[in-house]
């Protein structure tokens, strides 16, 4: 193989691993959001625990008819 393709395809070979690392940095970027947003999200979509309990008698609003 002549010194000239030998040139070209290192620098080839040179340029796919600096596409390489860059495309590991920006999964790696991505994940952390991917996992960030994930985590933000699941504590505001947990709901409050609410007990209903019943009022007593007399503290009730709506008036009783008695016949």
């Amino acid at each position: 193989m002549s010194t000239s393709r030998r040139a070209g395809r290192n620098s080839f070979i040179e340029l796919l691993q600096c596409f390489n690392v860059a495309a590991i940095c920006a999964l790696a970027v991505w994940h952390a959001y991917a996992f960030y947003l994930h985590q933000a999200m699941s504590r505001v979509a947990r709901p409050a625990e609410i007990e209903f309990l019943p009022l007593p008698a007399h503290q009730q609003t709506n008036p009783r008819i008695i016949t």
